[in-house]
């Protein structure tokens, strides 16, 4: 292999390199050391019951935001802040805050992605329900395994594995859920579908199957705004639930 060889080797991987550290919308991506993205995201669900549950309707909007800063180029600490507004009169006002800090850690070999993170998430539950709640804190939880495939084409197929429970509660239940999906950079847009299958096996061994779609658009090389949703597709409370379904926008910012 000659110099000039050998210096279009390197260049190839150094703007690979630099292809994946701006794909902010992949599902994979951490910030660098040193680099700060955020994430700012508004949404708003609706679950409408059947006769069978007096045909309800529950609804809202929620924000959150959510900063992540990358302490090397495989580790990151992140720290979320999100309200739901009340539509509906389920809760006491519309200051309902929730708070969460957790870590992410990516590796890599050759193709194959890795990412495992972990979270804390907590609540003042009379900030929800007021006087009816006791005081206390809800504490919960999380972690996720993600594995995926990086294909030359900017393709990534990816599975994950999470799991979340209450830390502070006698009777613990683990909400668990798989995820099978793919990720496509095409470079000026992002597209992200899968299937996400949420359980649990405590008490009433509680099922739904959601789809889920992302839409990302790149204004800069490290500025994408973006749409998201998911649609419940099946589940044990089929003759409770009509439908189910949330959808909301995203500005990402890599600085």
């Amino acid at each position: 292999m000659n110099y000039k060889t050998i210096l279009m080797a390197t260049a190839a991987v150094l703007l690979s390199s630099q292809a994946m550290a701006a794909d902010i919308t992949n599902p994979f991506f951490t910030p660098a050391k040193g680099e700060f993205l955020s994430n700012t995201e508004a949404g708003y669900y609706r679950e409408k019951g059947t006769s069978k549950a007096d045909g309800y309707v529950d609804e809202g909007w929620a924000a959150a935001e959510t900063l992540e800063y990358g302490i090397t180029d495989t580790i990151s600490v992140n720290a979320t802040i999100a309200n739901q507004f009340d539509t509906s009169g389920e809760y006491n006002n519309d200051h309902n805050f929730m708070y969460r800090i957790g870590a992410k850690y990516n590796t890599r070999f050759n193709s194959v992605l890795f990412q495992a993170s972990v979270d804390y998430m907590t609540y003042d539950e009379q900030d929800f329900i007021g006087g009816e709640g006791d005081g206390t804190w809800y504490k919960e939880l999380g972690a996720e395994l993600k594995v995926g495939y990086e294909l030359d084409c900017g393709l990534t197929p990816y599975a994950s594995y999470a799991v979340r429970g209450n830390i502070d509660d006698g009777d613990r239940e683990l909400e668990q859920s798989v995820k099978a999906a793919v990720y496509k950079n095409f470079g000026a847009y992002a597209l992200d579908l899968g299937l996400r299958y949420d359980f649990n096996t405590d008490g009433d061994n509680t099922n739904n199957l959601w789809a889920e779609a992302a839409a990302d658009y790149y204004v800069t090389d490290n500025v994408a705004v973006g749409l998201f949703g998911a649609y419940r597709i099946d589940g044990s409370g089929d003759k409770y639930i009509d439908y189910s379904y949330n959808a909301g926008v995203r500005v990402k910012v890599l600085f």
